[in-house]
């Protein structure tokens, strides 16, 4: 310990003498350590950290497979979910959910809360307790038993004020009373960040709902048995899957069942990004030790005499190493210790790209892994650093060095190790600004993708019906009427109307059909499409071009023939070729026919990334499923009218909460937010990769110069030219990048398949991007030259020699 206290003395005395050396070397590895450590501290809590329920890896999901529709992954009807919980033998417990936003009054101003209806089995099968009440009982799962509910704890200290005598109260929620059987525990959102309050499925739903097989809109959880692994698991719920198919072929029919692991569903779409953001922070993190690595070596050839003077008297090589080592580590230490730092700032903006279900079970903090992998790094960061220079030093010749009096040409034997460095250096600046330089030409590509719809003036907002009071179409026919009245009244406003559902915020409700003189199922595809409920001037106010037939009126009310509009896609996979006009398509053998009236243009409504889906357009009138969000197209900017707006809807219906208020291109900004992320995180990652690989290369030639000074003056006395000694020297740098381009290239192109499903229309092995960023690459070697050659050039041959 004496021994580890003293070198760590020395090793303090020896960095202060060399303030820029030491300011810079932190510096940089702070950079390289806080990227690192925010993007593990992410990974941690996305992928590492053990879920907050008993035996999470026994818990998983269990979904239909319905492939026909488009998604494996699909929503379980609450009747197969039924069958399933009955008749499986590899689970110890089942519930089912769905999410959905519930109507709360009773606790001030009328309010729309997320929440799930669910079964009884959820709370039971994820291992979970109230911090008050209780959970539900299994009766209370029923239709017609007593209603209750268990609230969230946010919801409880936002709403009751942490009161704890608020179980057993009565509070309303879709204007009927349920009474409070719980509080659930701090930071418990399950199954996503948003959900406020549970309540039992049989409270809101009829009795023929849980035999209901065609409405699929339930999350399945379920716990396996000990022992029982993943793939026993789906041969069981396979094989149920199979005989519902036979038992029920009607609703059943291509429709299977799998199960995965609870944390998959949630991280899979995360799991390539995260890698490739690994990768990326690792780049720079290397490229940082190449630094500093470069550094040292410089800073070592002038210390080649203080090493041999310390051998002579009578220090080991050992010794000698253990100090130099001493130093490298204690700098990473530094570093790291800056590094968290810039790491618990870069969390606030990572914890952005959770996915918000498994935002509910974890939280991105920094923690005790995360601290123990920061020092990891540091002291790994340290040996790797410092491992080449220290060994630099132990192979110098110290007899010789003490005969020439420690002078310049002791450095010749670092030359190749520092130069190899900075090849090394360009080529991880090569794949991360290729990397870098891709994502940007994607995310462009796909902002400058039409979406088919109005984007520029549109105000959007959710504006939830009570069910009780909004129960008949005719009552919801005079509340759309009565609200866009009002609201296309307003000065700047153009148009206006309701949809069941806004772009790229509702992605699917897909509903099977039948259509008119062809079966329901022809070939592989299943007869479906999106189920869109809107009023006559919605499309129009959403920018959706008509292509054939009428837009939707007044006409079309309850009671009269049902018609639809259809989209072009519609069109091309159920009559290819045709006019869809007149074509007819129902939803059951037992429902009346609806007849296309008008095809208008694709929208891109369930991704920009994404084809358009065949969707169906019917009118709110003549439909049961609400059409809640409003779109209002204006001529100004429309935030400028949201009050307004919101004034006219409370005007109508002042129980109505106004919620989601946003202009449509924030909704299109908040779709492509995950990859403007990813986007800005390779760009400054790249950035640091090129400023570090620039600093190399500067400081490489900076010390070659200063070592060739002599040599320099004698090349210019016997007759060289100034430019000849500038391209001489910067022809060094630009040869290092060029071969550092050349390892970057190759390496590039065997990491292609990593970030190609990440891309969008672009190919990973772009040529055009490849030689753009090496001729970056080059053009940054020959700026980053240019000062030491510029220097070398202006050398004065006597003075050179004399000194010498």
């Amino acid at each position: 310990m004496p021994l580890l206290v003293q070198d760590l003395v020395y090793a303090s005395r020896t960095l202060r003498k060399s303030p820029v050396f030491t300011t810079v070397a932190v510096a940089t590895l702070a950079l390289g350590i806080g990227a690192n450590t925010a993007i593990f501290t992410l990974i941690q809590a996305v992928l590492l950290r053990p879920l907050p329920f008993p035996d999470p890896d026994r818990l998983c999901l269990v979904w239909e497979d319905t492939t026909m529709f488009g998604a494996k992954d699909s929503p379980v009807a609450l009747g197969n979910y039924t069958e399933w919980r009955a008749r499986n033998r590899v689970f110890q417990s089942m519930g089912a959910l769905e999410r959905g936003w519930l109507r709360l009054t009773g606790t001030g101003e009328a309010q729309q809360v997320q929440g799930s209806l669910v079964t009884a089995g959820v709370f039971e099968t994820l291992g979970v307790a109230p911090a008050l009440g209780r959970l539900f009982r299994g009766e209370e799962d029923q239709p017609g038993a007593p209603k209750t509910v268990i609230l969230s704890d946010g919801l409880w200290l936002r709403e009751f004020g942490g009161d704890r005598s608020v179980v057993g109260r009565a509070v309303e929620i879709n204007d009927e009373k349920f009474l409070v059987a719980g509080v659930m525990p701090p930071g418990f959102r399950f199954p996503d960040t948003a959900n406020e309050l549970w309540v039992p499925a049989g409270a809101l739903y009829k009795p023929k709902e849980f035999s209901n097989r065609g409405r699929h809109n339930f999350m399945v959880v379920a716990r396996l048995k000990p022992g029982v692994g993943m793939a026993l698991a789906n041969e069981d719920i396979g094989a149920i899957a199979r005989s519902l198919e036979r038992e029920y072929p009607e609703t059943n029919a291509r429709v299977g069942a799998f199960v995965a692991p609870l944390r998959e569903h949630f991280v899979a779409d995360l799991r390539t990004t995260l890698t490739v953001l690994a990768g990326a922070v690792g780049f720079v993190l290397l490229i940082a030790c190449a630094n500093i690595a470069n550094l040292l070596l410089s800073r070592a050839s002038n210390r080649t005499r203080e090493v041999a003077i310390r051998a002579a008297i009578g220090a080991s090589r050992w010794q000698v190493a253990r100090q130099l080592m001493t130093e490298n580590l204690l700098l990473a230490s530094a570093g790291g210790a800056g590094g968290l730092l810039i790491a618990v700032w870069g969390v606030r903006f990572l914890e952005k790209m959770m996915p918000a279900g498994i935002g509910a079970m974890t939280a991105v903090t920094v923690d005790v892994p995360v601290l123990a992998f920061t020092l990891a790094v540091s002291l790994a960061t340290g040996i790797v650093f410092g491992f080449v220079p220290a060994l630099q030093m132990l192979r110098v010749d110290l007899h010789q060095t003490l005969k020439q009096g420690g002078g310049k040409g002791s450095r010749a034997g670092f030359r190749g190790v520092e130069r190899s460095l900075v090849v090394a250096e360009v080529a991880l600046a090569f794949v991360l600004t290729l990397g870098a330089a891709l994502f940007l030409q994607s995310f462009a590509r796909l902002r400058g993708i039409d979406p088919g719809f109005r984007t520029a003036g549109i105000l959007t907002m959710s504006t939830p019906l009570s069910p009780r009071r909004y129960d008949d179409p005719a009552k919801r026919a005079a509340y759309y009427d009565q609200v866009l009245a009002r609201v296309t009244a307003l000065p700047g406003v153009i148009s206006a109307g309701f949809a069941n559902g806004l772009p790229l915020v509702l992605k699917g409700n897909v509903n099977g059909l039948e259509v008119e003189g062809r079966p329901a199922l022809g070939g592989d595809t299943f007869s479906n499409a999106n189920y869109r409920v809107v009023t006559p001037d919605y499309l129009a106010t959403i920018g959706v071009p008509l292509r054939e037939g009428r837009h939707l009126d007044r006409r079309d009310v309850a009671g009269a023939p049902r018609v639809a509009l259809i989209n072009e896609a519609m069109r091309r996979k159920f009559w290819p070729g045709e006019s869809p006009l007149g074509k007819r398509f129902r939803f059951g053998d037992q429902a009346p026919w609806v007849a296309v009236v008008g095809m208008v243009g694709d929208m891109r409504q369930s991704g920009l990334d994404r084809p358009a889906k065949p969707e169906m357009y019917l009118p709110a009138a003549q439909e049961p499923a609400p059409a809640i969000n409003l779109a209002v197209r204006t001529m100004g900017d429309p935030r400028n009218l949201a009050a307004a707006v919101r004034r006219e809807i409370r005007a109508v219906d002042g129980g109505i909460p106004v919620l989601f208020v946003r202009t449509m291109e924030e909704v299109l900004d908040r779709e492509v937010f995950q990859r403007r992320a990813q986007m800005v995180l390779l760009e400054i990652f790249a950035g640091l990769a090129l400023l570090l690989a620039a600093l190399g290369i500067y400081g490489v030639l900076a010390y070659l110069v200063a070592q060739r000074t002599r040599e320099i003056g004698i090349r210019m006395a016997l007759g060289a030219r100034p430019a000849d000694v500038l391209w001489t020297v910067a022809g060094q740098g630009v040869g290092l990048s060029v071969a550092g381009v050349a390892a970057g290239a190759a390496a590039a192109a065997m990491l292609a398949r990593l970030i190609a499903k990440l891309l969008f229309g672009i190919a990973a092995t772009d040529p055009a991007t490849f030689v753009f960023v090496g001729a970056l690459l080059v053009a940054v070697a020959a700026t980053a030259s240019y000062v030491p050659a510029r220097r070398a050039m202006r050398v004065d041959p006597i003075l050179a020699l004399r000194e010498e």
